[in-house]
């Protein structure tokens, strides 16, 4: 368990064998923050995050809970990480990401940016999800919130053309359009198959996209989003045999079970940051 304590206007982590700000934010699953001279800025939905790396680790926001909550701090890591070295394809991706937690994030907010994100760089997705929320989130202090439902159908295609998204800008504006009658909260407690068939039918939302979704939005760590850097790795594991990302995930979930999506952290981030398989 990793170890914290509150203080005013935040929390700071006590020690970091399980908590490392650069693996938690480069590991694929959120977009909004940069770097800065003390560490990093995270927005998460109307949150305001600033992370202090120092010594210790200092994570500042107005609410403490939500930084529990979406930093998961009281699962326990090590416990996570002790069952998945059993598997020795992920000893050195372990080791190296060591420090990686999934966010718990929020589902409108993980549908709008993976179906941006799919055949797209995270450069070009961090900007285009910038001008979303400085066009038609709220506005606080110095920055912008992520829109809520009700702001984001008010958007056409033609302005997700103009902001980058190409051939994606019909796909959000459907997806908007049904999610308005769409119960997001009931994927939390349905079986992994039944959240994943109901995400698939909003446009833009093929399999790997809404493992995404389930993985970093829902906690569904039974789940193995597959993508290049997945295939990359299963090549040089097991061999080119040009299997489908559908199949390597399938393999890859079967292997790891419930532990699927820590593992899918791990081997990202150990094979796009490190080259490590």
């Amino acid at each position: 368990m990793v170890k914290y304590r509150e203080i005013e206007g935040g929390i700071e982590i006590l020690n970091t064998d399980d908590f490392d700000p650069k693996s938690i934010l480069d590991c694929g699953q959120v977009f909004r923050y940069k770097p800065t001279d003390f560490g990093y800025i995270l927005y998460a939905g109307v949150q305001k995050v600033e992370i202090f790396c120092q010594k210790t680790i200092k994570i500042m926001c107005k609410d403490k809970n939500f930084l529990i909550n979406y930093f998961d701090l009281n699962t326990d890591y090590a416990k996570i990480k002790l069952v998945l070295k059993k598997e020795h394809i992920l000893q050195n991706a372990i080791e190296f990401g060591k420090g990686i937690r999934i966010l718990k994030q929020q589902p409108l907010e993980m549908i709008i940016s993976f179906i941006i994100s799919a055949n797209n760089n995270i450069p070009r997705i961090k900007g285009i999800i910038e001008k979303l929320c400085v066009s038609f989130g709220e506005k606080f202090d110095d920055y912008y919130g992520f829109p809520t439902l009700e702001q984001l159908s008010k958007i056409d295609v033609e302005f997700f053309r103009n902001i980058g998204c190409g051939y994606r800008s019909e796909y959000l504006v459907s997806t908007i359009k049904l999610l308005q009658g769409f119960d997001l909260n009931s994927l939390y407690t349905i079986p992994t198959h039944e959240a994943r068939k109901a995400l698939m039918s909003l446009k833009g939302v093929g399999r790997k996209v809404a493992d995404c979704i389930l993985l970093f939005a829902y906690g569904k760590t039974d789940v193995f989003p597959a993508d290049i850097w997945i295939l990359h790795a299963y090549e040089q594991l097991n061999g080119k045999n040009n299997l489908s990302a559908l199949k390597v995930s399938e393999y890859f979930s079967k292997r790891f079970g419930k532990y699927s999506g820590y593992a899918q952290q791990y081997m990202y981030y150990a094979k796009r940051e490190n080259n490590i398989f």
